[in-house]
């Protein structure tokens, strides 16, 4: 069935900005049920299956009381059960209902909340050419005000890898009509222009104010993927970042590994953070997705990505070779944000080739990796280690890394000193390191990482990284970045043939 984990854009027809994902129409009408399935699989990284034959009645008793909505994101995910497109999830389904509850109300704010009159208002229009909501207008019109909209809970969605959260989010982002003004994007993407945005209004008696209003202007909904808050200078700034966010009536839905309690655990000066957390707690539902289902193992996964044998080294080499071509390979420099550049050793095309010493051991970050992904659509990494306690910051890198890509869709060649689980076998929790390390023998022990952040990011990166290497994934891949390839791609997935040199 499908892979239904986080990160996937819904529609793979779409063609969507790197950074940030603004409301995206659902297709035409036009498509017929089995090409929609075929383009949502594909995407979320299954061959779709056909519904079993008793299985609608069981929807029907699943959602009766739901009243089956009419729009939203609750019909679009009832008719893909229906279909057969989605598993059961009872965990899904309680989501997917507190998703379309918060649609519901936006709607009702936003779309419905007119109050006709026979006279005619006109906004002012401000220096920026937007237009500005006078009382007498809301007076007249019934827009909402800051009061109103503040009154709205926002949704927190977290739990395990794969099971489904961002796929919801998304169906919001896409069911949203304009009127919401709704942004949806990647919480790293997202705090990186934030940061790009405090310098430009340093010279102001409180950027971080002019920063956060002119975002609430933007945005009357903030979809925030992947919430996670290891950066000493993102907590620093969230708790008045994001109460400016509320006093101006935004509304956040997010996704996130952890709970509000768990962000930033372990963080420098955390106690400054936690009030943050209980404003979170406050403005949004927080809601616990944990589930035993990983829904990205149920991808197919082939060899021909991720190399581990004797020979990983040359292997990877000739790989890169292969799909650089015809393009003649020579370095490269990468324009960064705010000056800075990322020299590339070997480039061909929309190819590159790193080592993982040049990419995870020196001072690069988020910002550099999304250059890159901006840039090449296929990155050949060198020579990732497994992990230790010596190399801990490379770690964190390497998460960010892959969040990245993912993210944009990158094709990702990889040779490495284990399969995904392995790199990350000596990553921790403290809790299951106080469990471990009874049975653990002092080379083991002197490896361990303890680390809280690492420990909870490990297990979507391992799951990400086993869905990079799925023919379903390339088919992703393809659609966004390499047309050409589509149908070589599709075909294969249909037949269920050997992996294809792609």
């Amino acid at each position: 069935m499908l892979a239904q984990g986080g990160g996937c854009c819904l529609f793979a027809s779409q063609k969507l900005p790197k950074v940030l994902v603004i409301r995206i129409p659902l297709p035409s009408t036009a498509h017929s049920a089995a090409q929609d399935s075929i383009i949502v699989s594909y995407l979320l990284g299954a061959e779709p299956q056909p519904a079993a034959e008793d299985s609608h009645d069981d929807d029907e008793s699943i959602f009766k009381d739901s009243d089956k909505p009419k729009e939203g994101p609750l019909k679009v995910y009832f008719d893909g059960r229906k279909s057969g497109l989605y598993r059961p999830d009872p965990r899904q389904e309680t989501t997917i209902k507190l998703l379309q509850q918060l649609y519901d109300e936006l709607k009702k704010l936003h779309v419905d909340h007119k109050r006709p009159s026979g006279l005619t208002t006109t906004d002012h229009i401000g220096a920026d050419n937007r237009p500005r909501h006078s009382w007498f207008t809301r007076l007249m019109t019934g827009a909402p005000t800051k009061a109103q909209q503040t009154k709205l809970q926002g949704l927190y969605m977290h739990g395990g890898v794969g099971v489904g959260k961002t796929m919801l989010m998304d169906l919001l982002a896409h069911c949203a009509p304009s009127a919401f003004q709704l942004k949806r994007t990647h919480f790293h993407d997202f705090m990186l222009d934030v940061h790009s945005s405090l310098k430009k209004y340093h010279s102001s008696q409180d950027p971080l104010v002019q920063v956060a209003d002119a975002v609430a202007r933007e945005s009357k909904v903030l979809c925030l993927d992947e919430f996670f808050v290891n950066d000493v200078a993102d907590a620093a700034i969230l708790n008045r970042l994001f109460s400016r966010f509320w006093e101006n009536g935004l509304v956040l839905v997010s996704t996130s590994n952890r709970g509000p309690d768990a962000l930033y655990e372990g963080g420098l000066q955390r106690d400054l953070f936690l009030p943050f957390i209980e404003k979170l707690k406050t403005a949004c539902k927080v809601h616990n997705m944990e589930s035993v289902t990983d829904y990205r193992r149920l991808a197919h996964h082939h060899r021909g990505l991720f190399f581990t044998d004797e020979r990983k080294e040359e292997e990877l080499q000739a790989r890169f070779n292969e799909v650089a071509q015809p393009h003649r390979t020579r370095p490269c420099r990468v324009d960064v944000i705010m000056g800075r550049t990322l020299d590339v050793a070997q480039a061909g095309g929309p190819v590159c080739f790193f080592t993982f010493d040049k990419l995870c051991n020196a001072n690069v970050g988020a910002a550099d990796y999304i250059a890159l992904a901006k840039k090449f659509h296929t990155i050949a990494l060198s020579g990732v280690p497994v992990f230790t306690a010596d190399i801990r910051s490379q770690a964190y890198r390497f998460v960010t890394l892959i969040d990245v890509l993912y993210e944009r869709h990158i094709r990702l060649f990889c040779s490495a000193d284990g399969e995904p689980s392995d790199l990350f076998a000596n990553i921790m929790t403290m809790q299951d390191a106080r469990k471990a390390k009874s049975k653990m023998s002092k080379e083991q022990e002197e490896a361990l990482v303890v680390d809280d952040n690492l420990g909870f990011a490990k297990d979507r990166t391992i799951s990400r990284l086993l869905e990079m290497q799925s023919r379903e994934y390339l088919i992703v891949h393809a659609e966004h970045h390499a047309p050409e390839l589509v149908l070589a791609l599709k075909e294969a997935n249909k037949h269920s043939e050997p992996a294809i040199s792609v």
